[in-house]
């Protein structure tokens, strides 16, 4: 009795197994050193302002400390944006958003105690060795679609006007 075709059985059992194992410890990034890599994210800014375009956080017609968010998501978060923090005049005295790591998403910012808005947005998924991320593609202000500007790269703009 001949073990030959068992043996060859074996080689190509093993073979098979090598190569599938082998596939599997390839890493997912590409090869990139993650620990070398300086992520950057997207930042999401909002601007508010009257008919004439005028800021009207840098004019005092809305006292930032009286402004709070609300969002459709978990810890909705805004900064606001001081008039020297950028070298960007378009962002000073603007607010930055938190962007959720979801599709769609809703902040309502109360601006005192009677005016509020509904500033709803579009994001698509970033995937890049390393990290992955939601980038603002769209946006409407109290259902009617507005502008959404990247002023520099991965700052995303949207003015709304009251």
């Amino acid at each position: 009795m001949s073990y030959e075709p068992f043996k060859l059985t074996m080689k190509k059992f093993i073979l098979i197994f090598v190569l599938i194992f082998c596939s599997c410890l390839e890493d997912d990034d590409g090869g990139v050193d993650c620990s070398l890599v300086d992520v950057a994210h997207p930042s999401l800014y909002v601007k508010i302002v009257d008919s004439t375009g005028e800021n009207l956080i840098a004019n005092g017609s809305i006292d930032p400390d009286q402004i709070e968010v609300e969002g459709d998501f978990e810890n909705p978060m805004f900064v606001l944006i001081p008039e020297d923090e950028f070298n960007n005049p378009k962002l000073h005295n603007s607010l930055r958003l938190g962007i959720p790591l979801e599709s769609q998403f809703q902040y309502t910012l109360h601006l005192d105690d009677s005016d509020s808005v509904t500033v709803d947005f579009t994001a698509e998924l970033i995937e890049e060795p390393c990290v992955y991320f939601f980038k603002p593609t769209e946006a409407s202000v109290n259902g009617v679609e507005v502008d959404l500007e990247e002023v520099d790269t991965l700052q995303y703009l949207v003015v709304v006007e009251i």
